[in-house]
């Protein structure tokens, strides 16, 4: 067919090489997006971790790729601790170990975390801290958090335990905040470990201590009797001294 201007009218063979090379193509492609989705799709259904290397800070999180596939992760699920928006760029070029939370190849949507990993490896050092411990042992802690009814007691990787309000003093207080306060180190003593539940005391050390300045009071004053000679003082002298005739 000829335009008015005498030139041929292109026709669809005329195309056809360039369109099936455009299929070949397409479908070239296709089938490599479907080989890297079934890869995606095999690490989230099994929870296997991978490696991904932060590309670029966006709205509400971050970027990277994975298996070739745009991914992103969330600010909330970079880390255990709270991820403010001004800091995602410092996160940049970072290396992270994630696992897919969401994979849906039909909406091309991949969504990755490192958080669920870090709160298993947290649960697991915290499983570890806490198999050796022993009751009676005695530990610096912090407290996390107040209760009406005790002092939630950070003793070390994550383990916490509960100092009661019966076991933080000798004294009678109504509430932890009359002695404590939120941050605050403190010395505790490990007094029963049930069913992953840590029980601390106060209490007990201050008793313990008051004990043995008891006992070192008694001991400094038979030390102090013996070196002033008293040892060697008659049954009559010491009459004589307390106010007795003889």
């Amino acid at each position: 067919m000829m335009t008015s201007d005498g030139k041929e009218i292109p026709s669809m063979e005329d195309y056809k090489e360039e369109l099936e090379e455009s299929l070949r193509s397409h479908r070239q492609q296709k089938r490599a997006d479907m080989a890297q989705w079934e890869k995606i799709l095999d690490d989230y259904e099994n929870k296997i971790p991978v490696e991904v290397e932060i590309q670029e800070a966006v709205k509400s999180g971050v970027t990277t790729t994975l298996e070739g596939i745009r991914a992103f992760i969330p600010a909330s699920k970079l880390s255990l601790s709270f991820v403010e928006e001004k800091d995602l760029p410092n996160w940049v070029g970072k290396r992270l170990t994630v696992r897919v939370v969401t994979a849906e190849p039909e909406g091309n949507r991949l969504v990755l975390s490192a958080k669920e990993l870090l709160r298993e490896e947290a649960e697991k050092l915290r499983a570890e801290k806490a198999a050796k411990l022993e009751v009676g042992s005695v530990l610096e802690g912090k407290v996390e958090s107040l209760k009406d009814y005790g002092a939630f007691v950070d003793i070390g990787d994550g383990v916490t335990g509960l100092l009661h309000v019966s076991q933080i003093s000798q004294r009678r207080i109504k509430t932890p905040a009359d002695v404590l306060k939120e941050g605050q180190s403190v010395t505790v003593k490990i007094t029963a470990m049930k069913d992953g539940r840590i029980s601390l005391s106060m209490k007990e050390l201050e008793s313990e201590r008051a004990d043995r300045e008891e006992r070192r009071e008694r001991e400094n004053f038979r030390e102090n009797y013996r070196e002033s000679g008293a040892v060697t003082t008659t049954l009559g002298e010491l009459m004589k001294k307390s106010g007795f005739r003889t």
